[in-house]
């Protein structure tokens, strides 16, 4: 005699797993029936005959059956009519599996109550399908009944308070008033006239259902919304009743109003700055697009990217960056208050934070289309200004997209796309603001271009190092060199590394044309030393991004030790931003190297942070004054002020100092004059390939720059 046994852990109540019960009097069957459901994420209860599995039926709640056709005593057929007498109208889907697929089978399976079938030997992939696709249903079902009760009930008793009215307004008497706001329940006393209590929009709104009231059952809704600093809505209707009289349903909908502004401030708006936000945005310009498209006058948009905005966190932590956040936007609402081209334009500019460090401002019906760049300078002007949050004075490197309803397709999307692109071919560029156009379009089609070639050199070795050397100013002689990347692209033609390697930092190459500068210098290194050429140093440029990456130590260390290089004779040249990254692992892995000897620069100083403070504490060997002070060292006195106080401190420290760019002798005498160590510029020696570079081991290209 069977009995029930249970064979799994019943479901809590909070279960999300559904619950099976499978039948079948085979128990390998029931194994394997198990095992494919459990994993599939099902709660399993086994029966061996159909009686048990009635009575199964009978005590527990399940929400699907598998039930084989063919078994002892109870079969599966009659079994699946016992269950849909037991189960009535509650549509559990049961699934019928049978070795035998002949059409009278078929037929019988769904005569008997079945939801589906399912031939033998079991496909479980599909089997798992069918229930979850079934059980879905079934919950359907279930919802959709459950919600028409649950409508029946709210009809059945309202939640509505009543004011019964005479025919002049005036309050008669009161009804459950305690479901609405009470601030506004107070009012409402006996002899008072409502619409006295009403004021502005709410008191038309009002006059106007009532005298809906007289012609249409249930009038017209009208709403008494917030005063001042009381958040509240309530909504009321007029209904006709005896002698003239007037019943005012009155429904609180505070709650959901609330929640509704939750939900809109969670959706639309930037919480740190209450500007919009990307949604914002994007919904402002379709509902014009879509309503306003015929009004007269141009609609643009302006898209801000600060390219540093998250470099500060490692000064003034995430809330500094929220304080930040804040200043901008006060700026951006500032600027767009104050410019009075603007004015009088109709709709009010749409302010929105999209990102952390990227701001937008759209602007409708202006009358002229340079408006939007206008404003983009004003706004750029303000943002540019220094910030300080907490005691640390710093700026931002903005750059700004702009577009306009003339010159992009009038859908939202597609117009913040052109924002996107407009500013992005800013980035690299030294042009702060640009203006989409098709020119734009081209630009960056051709900077897709760059990237794709690029790509496909860089991984079959086609671009080629070029030295530049460097002299002692005591001596005029040679003490060093510079490897530069260049690239020959043979459908470009020369290629500058300002052009490509910002595509290769864009593009996610940065990395492996690093990888591949290193190879090379190196390999050359070891060519020249088999020549029996003087041993100096070589600079290498690495970015920060392959300085940053964990391996790069290794990497490095691995290839100089395999062609037995001077660790002494490898300098690598980083930027001032890497060297004073807080939160990057560029200046662990730059101390690591220099323990073995490897030397490090600092490139373009004193165009970037500019701290000298911080090269006492940073692996540092020596300081490049940056060609923008070199070129105007001998008729600006702020630069020649500048590179003598970088040689002073340098010196100070203990670093070797270099300059640069110098292109005359006047340079170069004025640098000898203020003690700088050695020079490097189109004076003493261009940057020429591995065959070219023996003339340098005698000295200077210029014969004058060595007198």
């Amino acid at each position: 005699m069977n009995t029930l046994k249970e064979t799994v852990t019943p479901r809590s109540p909070s279960s999300s797993a559904h619950h099976l019960l499978v039948v079948d009097d085979d128990v390998a069957v029931r194994i394997v029936a198990r095992a494919a459901l459990e994993k599939a994420g099902f709660v399993v209860t086994e029966a061996s005959d159909g009686s048990t599995a009635v009575r199964w039926l009978q005590t527990r709640v399940f929400d699907g059956v598998l039930l084989d056709a063919r078994m002892p005593g109870l079969n599966g057929f009659d079994t699946c009519k016992a269950m849909r007498k037991f189960l009535n109208d509650d549509p559990i889907p049961i699934i019928l599996a049978t070795g035998q697929d002949d059409d009278d089978s078929i037929d019988r399976a769904f005569e008997c109550g079945a939801t589906d079938f399912a031939p033998k030997p079991l496909n479980w992939r599909i089997i798992i399908q069918r229930l979850k696709a079934l059980i879905r249903a079934r919950e359907s079902e279930n919802r959709e009944k459950a919600r028409g009760d649950q409508v029946a009930r709210m009809l059945e008793s309202s939640s509505e308070a009543a004011l019964t009215l005479d025919p002049t307004g005036t309050i008669i008497n009161r009804h459950h008033l305690e479901r609405i706001d009470q601030v506004f329940s107070a009012m409402m006393l006996p002899g008072v006239s409502l619409f006295q209590l009403l004021q502005g929009s709410a008191r038309v709104e009002a006059e106007e259902s009532w005298k809906a009231s007289e012609t249409k059952a249930g009038g017209e809704a009208f709403f008494i919304r917030s005063t001042h600093d009381h958040d509240v809505l309530i909504q009321g209707r007029f209904v006709l009743g005896l002698d003239g009289e007037r019943f005012c349903l009155l429904s609180d909908l505070t709650e959901s109003w609330l929640a509704d502004k939750r939900m809109y401030e969670l959706v639309y708006r930037d919480s740190c700055t209450q500007l919009g936000n990307l949604n914002f945005i994007t919904r402002e310009l379709n509902a014009h697009f879509e309503h306003d498209i015929e009004q007269v006058g141009h609609t643009g948009l302006l898209r801000f990217i600060a390219s540093n905005f998250a470099s500060h966190e490692a000064r003034i932590g995430r809330a500094g960056l929220d304080a930040l956040a804040v200043l901008i936007a006060d700026r951006m609402r500032e600027v767009v208050e104050n410019h009075g081209p603007l004015e009088d334009r109709g709709k009010r500019p749409a302010l929105a934070r999209i990102s952390d460090s990227e701001f937008m401002i759209a602007l409708f019906g202006l009358s002229d289309e340079n408006l939007s760049a206008e404003l983009a300078a004003a706004v750029y002007a303000s943002l540019n200004r220094p910030y300080e949050i907490n005691g640390y004075t710093f700026s931002l490197t903005w750059r700004a997209g702009v577009t306009d309803s003339s010159k992009s397709v009038p859908v939202a999307d597609g117009f913040i796309a052109a924002t996107a692109c407009a500013a992005n071919l800013g980035d690299g560029t030294g042009l702060p603001i640009h203006v989409y156009s098709d020119d734009v379009q081209l630009d960056i089609q051709r900077n897709y271009e760059i990237e794709r070639l690029l790509r496909r050199d860089v991984l079959r070795g086609r671009l080629e190092m070029h030295y530049q050397p460097k002299f002692s100013l005591a001596t005029m002689s040679l003490i060093g060199m510079e490897a530069l990347i260049r690239w020959n692209s043979k459908e470009l033609g020369p290629v500058s590394p300002a052009v490509f390697i910002p595509a290769a930092e864009r593009c996610g190459l940065i990395v492996p044309l690093s990888q591949f500068v290193i190879q090379e210098v190196l390999d050359q290194m070891v060519e020249w030393r088999n020549q029996g050429r003087p041993r100096v140093t070589v600079s290498i440029n690495i970015s920060g991004s392959h300085l940053n990456t964990g391996e790069f130590t290794r990497e490095l260390n691995d290839a100089i030790a395999e062609r037995e290089i001077d660790q002494s004779l490898v300098e690598l040249e980083v930027t001032e931003g890497v060297m004073v990254d807080g939160g990057s692992r560029a200046v662990s892995n730059l101390e690591a190297l220099r323990q073995t000897g490897v030397r490090v620069s600092v490139d373009d100083f004193g165009t970037g942070y500019s701290s000298l403070s911080y090269l006492k504490t940073l692996p540092v060997d020596c300081l490049k004054i940056d060609r923008s002070f070199v070129q105007n060292i001998t008729h600006d006195s702020t630069a020649l002020a500048i590179a003598k106080a970088i040689i002073t401190v340098g010196h100070e420290v203990g670093l070797h100092v270099i300059a640069e760019g110098v292109e005359t002798h006047e340079q170069l005498e004025c640098l000898r004059n203020l003690g700088c160590d050695s020079v490097q510029g189109f004076l003493t020696g261009r940057p020429v390939d591995k065959l070219a570079f023996d003339q340098f081991y005698e000295g200077p290209s210029s014969q004058n720059a060595a007198a």
